[in-house]
């Protein structure tokens, strides 16, 4: 079962920084999930919110703001003093950090319009750095993903989803996608057993109490997306 940290180590450091995905390496997580915006000058910065408001020093749209302006932001101070001055990271600066680590990616791409340029931008990081192999695409926009597979047929993809669907695995079929990464309260064995059986991968989010990790290990999912990777670790 693959372990997949929540923008980073998020339980231990402010989410989507460095200092999280670092802190994710050293305790050896399987893989990283994080989210990507684009700024205004069409740079990948790796952030959650739409908005600047909850986790940096800034306020207002993503969008609005240039990579070298977003760099002027502290995205640490938020979470602890021990992180002032941490700063919000581009995607090109994660790629930097894992690409000589055996670390799985699952890129989620936030944005609902304009989503086609950051999907352009995302796939030319992934073709520099080469990382289709061990990279997972993933939104709840699943016109994104569509647009994606357009755009690199070779890309995974996984649909997100919040809900109890009926046979999730044939909408997924349906738009080419890889994999279903479904909160982890729609599953039961049944569904995973299933999906497995018509070839998709299931990853399940986001899973930090001890009940809800055994739970979805004995439905059998390939991968859990935790804020806290070391417990997930400690209880396989």
């Amino acid at each position: 079962m693959i372990v997949m940290a929540h923008r980073g180590y998020s339980n231990k450091a402010p989410e989507n920084t460095m200092a999280a995905f670092e802190l994710a390496l050293k305790v050896g997580s399987d893989g990283i999930e994080l989210d990507v915006h684009l700024s205004k000058d069409g740079k990948v910065a790796v952030i959650h919110d739409n908005n600047l408001d909850r986790t940096t020093s800034g306020t207002g749209p993503v969008g609005n703001l240039t990579m070298a302006e977003l760099k002027e932001l502290d995205a640490g101070s938020w979470f602890s003093p021990e992180f002032k001055g941490e700063r919000l990271p581009t995607l090109r600066e994660v790629l930097e950090l894992i690409k000589d680590h055996d670390v799985l990616l699952n890129v989620e791409t936030k944005m609902a319009l304009g989503f086609e340029q950051l999907n352009q931008e995302v796939a030319s990081l992934l073709d520099e750095y080469a990382m289709w192999e061990r990279t997972i695409i993933s939104s709840f926009n699943h016109y994104a993903l569509v647009h994606f597979k357009q755009i690199r047929p070779q890309a995974r993809t996984g649909i997100l989803y919040n809900c109890g669907m009926v046979n999730p695995w044939e909408y997924a079929k349906g738009i080419d996608a890889s994999a279903l990464h479904a909160n982890h309260r729609t599953i039961i064995p049944e569904l995973v057993a299933a999906a497995q059986q018509n070839g998709m991968m299931v990853n399940v989010w986001t899973v930090d109490a001890a009940a809800d990790i055994e739970r979805v290990k004995l439905a059998s999912v390939d991968g859990i997306i935790t804020n806290v990777p070391e417990r997930v670790r400690g209880l396989q």
